[in-house]
């Protein structure tokens, strides 16, 4: 089967990197925000509330009945997870391994197996419950699907994460959704959970950082009890202070009998007794902020029993024996799955000749074969896991993958997925202006439609800027928030030339006073291999030129349109110059670009008024009909050209020898649009840029 595949985001996101005393929990925060949207979520809680206290008292009355099941034995409730790695290829796209880690230790906190249980405080070592829950990965999905457990979903969504990153939820009546994600969108917050029937349609579950999920591979080992932390909230426990997320602030009480009254902690105080002196706090809780957590306690069990039995949010269901089989959790044995085909590379844009590097990503079943086929370059077919393959002409080439185990095999094709593009660039100065179809993307540029929502920067033919009609727009009107596209340029060979810039007219309009679509410039000089971002960098009302236009916009007069200049010099002598126009939409509105001009002077071509040579051409702007004017004071070998925006050669006399005199030659050409007129005089290029509106 084939699957399109966006193209790798490169653009930096700037995020918070929390250390162990930055972790917050979002979740108080979130059910805040969802009673907000929903008055009737409280009455939802104030049942469940209600239930609790109820379940618990008869737990508590008698202790050994059949409310606690097996006690003393295998766990009294067996809760089926699965984990949806939301990712971009990066350090987010955690492994299996690192999931796996998460699972033991969320089985060891919750059957009070850590380690760190040996430091609990001697005054609550009595408490200090085995909750008899035990976590397993999902192995049949909601299809009855054979599955590992982890689903890998490639998004941009895993950025500034929020419920909007909840993707392909699984239902939660029948598994316990963990997403992990790059960052959240509340950059102080290292995970969220919503309490048992709260959570909106599709978002019930745990979003966390991938950098929090278990102890090893990108997370740490101080780490390592966040997610218990966060299914503890899944289960309806509150922080021992209460369900604010301020601990340290005012002395509160979560609800449980055994949970001493406290103000909450940040740091691992053993002895602390604020809020009822000399009896110690426990600050060792799970549900705590200390960083020393290791410990529930019997009525914290006992509150998590009562939600397990409960209606609310379905979690008697997720326990129930009939859903154990519908999940294949019943038993702790794990079955082997068919591979799911998929790969990656750090590059897939780079220059003739140039070796890539390709990364077998396949997951839910790990391959034994792999069958990888490689048009256009050197292997072009290969069994290895991890091959390298060199791509010697210019193209833009497939590849395909097709991995085996004893379960089954599955293939995979992206197309045009890598660009190998020659190292040469089109002559400077030029002028680039959309006229033509063949002009956008033009030769050795191309387009990256990111996010593959069908949205992305395309040819315009209603607008421009200088009066005319034509130009490249992208759609941020229709586009969702948060998506990325990118136009990357044609080559320029900016190697003769030195105050080099780059110029170009920008239109845009806000959709109101706080959409913020971004536009970035990157430049390339490896055939987009790699990119460096310049000092373009707009977005909200610095990138607007139109003000706020709460209507699907387009440019309608020049005042409309800004022309904006970017200094290249710091590139010379750089014989393949890319620019990268990145747009992140914020749903806002349209961003149009027209008239890309790259000027400068070098040894060999004056884009200047010589006064000595005395270079016009007159009338400029013309009707087709202009005069070529110059004055030669000695003899000199005079040749005449003109070439479109694009470089294509439209007219040319043959060199030949002139006496010293002032001369005036005659230039007709058809055809609206702006030409460079190229004077060679002994070698030396001399360009004017004519317009013609005939």
């Amino acid at each position: 089967m084939k699957r399109p595949f966006p193209i790798l985001l490169l653009f930096l996101i700037s995020v918070l990197t929390a250390t162990a005393q930055e972790h917050r929990c979002y979740t108080d925060d979130i059910y805040r925000k969802a009673v907000a949207a929903d008055p009737s979520i409280a009455n939802v809680r104030q049942q469940l509330e209600a239930f609790t206290a109820g379940f618990v008292q008869q737990l508590e009355a008698r202790p050994d009945s059949r409310l606690r099941r097996n006690s003393g034995g295998p766990a009294t409730y067996i809760i089926p997870v699965v984990f949806h790695i939301i990712h971009r290829y990066g350090p987010e796209n955690i492994s299996d391994a690192q999931v796996l880690d998460c699972v033991r230790l969320l089985n060891e906190d919750f059957r009070k197996l850590n380690a760190d249980t040996t430091q609990i405080v001697p005054s609550l070592i009595s408490v200090a419950a085995d909750c008899e829950i035990e976590f397993r990965l999902a192995t049949i999905d909601p299809n009855g699907n054979c599955t590992n457990g982890i689903d890998r979903i490639y998004s941009n969504l895993t950025y500034l994460a929020n419920d909007d990153a909840k993707l392909n939820p699984w239902p939660s009546n029948k598994y316990l959704n963990i997403w992990s994600v790059h960052s959240l969108e509340n950059a102080g917050a290292a995970a969220y959970a919503y309490y048992p029937g709260t959570a909106p349609p599709g978002a019930d579950g745990i979003l966390s950082r991938y950098d929090y999920v278990g102890s090893i591979g990108s997370s740490t080992s101080s780490h390592r009890h966040t997610m218990t932390h966060e299914v503890g909230h899944c289960l309806n426990l509150a922080h021992v202070w209460g369900s604010t997320n301020s601990p340290g602030v005012a002395c509160g009480d979560d609800n449980v009998s055994d949970t001493p009254e406290t103000e909450g902690w940040t740091r691992c105080n053993l002895s602390a007794s604020v809020c009822n002196p000399p009896l110690i706090e426990n600050v060792q809780n799970m549900m705590e902020y200390s960083y020393c957590s290791c410990m529930f306690t019997l009525g914290q069990r006992n509150r998590m029993f009562a939600a397990l039995n409960s209606a609310a949010g379905g979690r008697n269901q997720l326990v129930s024996p009939g859903n154990l089989i519908a999940t294949g959790t019943q038993t702790a044995t794990a079955p082997t799955c068919a591979p799911i085909a998929d790969f990656y590379s750090l590059k897939q844009s780079v220059c003739a000749g140039r070796t890539v590097f390709f990364t077998d990503q396949t997951w839910n079943g790990h391959p034994t074969s792999w069958n990888w086929s490689f048009p256009g370059g050197t292997p072009i077919t290969s069994v290895d896991s991890n091959p390298v393959v060199v791509y010697n002409t210019p193209g833009v080439y497939d590849v395909t993958l097709t991995v085996s185990n004893s379960a089954g095999s599955d293939v995979i094709t992206r197309t045009s997925f890598i660009n190998v593009n020659t190292a040469s660039g089109m002559q400077t100065p030029v002028v680039i202006a959309f006229d033509s179809p063949a002009d956008f993307p033009g030769s050795g540029g191309w387009v990256n439609d990111v996010d593959a929502d069908g949205i992305t920067w395309a040819r315009f033919t209603s607008a421009g800027a200088n009066g005319t009609n034509t130009c490249i727009k992208m759609d941020n009107y229709r586009s969702p928030a948060g998506s990325v596209d990118e136009y990357i340029s044609p080559p320029f060979d900016i190697s003769n030339m030195t105050g080099v810039k780059f110029r170009f007219y920008v239109a845009n309009a806000q959709r109101n006073t706080t959409s913020a679509d971004l536009l970035r410039i990157l430049t390339s000089t490896n055939c987009g291999e790699t990119w460096t971002p310049t000092s373009y960098n707009r977005s909200g009302a610095l990138l607007a030129t139109a003000g706020i236009v709460s209507s699907n916009f387009t440019p309608s007069n020049a005042s409309q349109w800004r022309l904006d200049t970017i200094n290249l010099n710091g590139l010379v002598p750089r014989t393949n110059v890319r620019l990268k126009f990145q747009n992140i939409s914020d749903r806002g509105n349209n961003t149009f670009l027209d008239e890309f001009e790259v000027i400068g002077n070098s040894t060999n071509v004056d884009e200047v008024e010589d006064v000595t040579l005395g270079f016009g051409l007159y009338p400029n702007p013309s009707q087709g009909t202009t005069t070529v004017q110059f004055q030669l004071k000695s003899p000199g070998m005079i040749g005449l050209s003109v070439h479109d925006i694009t470089g294509r050669q439209v007219l040319r006399s043959e060199g030949r020898l002139y006496a010293p005199d002032n001369y005036e030659l005659p230039l007709t050409i058809s055809g609206n649009g702006i030409y460079l007129v190229r004077l060679t005089v002994d070698g030396r290029e001399h360009i004017r840029r004519l317009v013609v509106a005939e």
